[in-house]
């Protein structure tokens, strides 16, 4: 999958991320693109990885059709 360059605003405000990055003591950017791109192993419980997924699934669509476009 490609790197997204720049996270959607309101992804990186939303409530839930804000929460459980200050969980973890990351950035919500940091654990969006840690969760995106697997890049570090963040013990996420279950409940945080469905809020992740679900909130997240429309930057992969976004991208995934992005590429495709090019």
């Amino acid at each position: 999958m490609e790197k997204i360059n720049e996270l959607p605003e309101a992804l990186c405000t939303d409530e839930a991320v804000c929460f459980i990055a200050d969980r973890y003591h990351v950035t919500p950017q940091q654990l969006l693109r840690y969760f995106l791109y697997g890049e570090t192993s963040i013990p996420l419980e279950a409940n945080e990885v469905e809020i992740l997924n679900g909130l997240s699934g429309q930057v992969k669509e976004d991208t995934i059709t992005n590429i495709k476009s090019r």
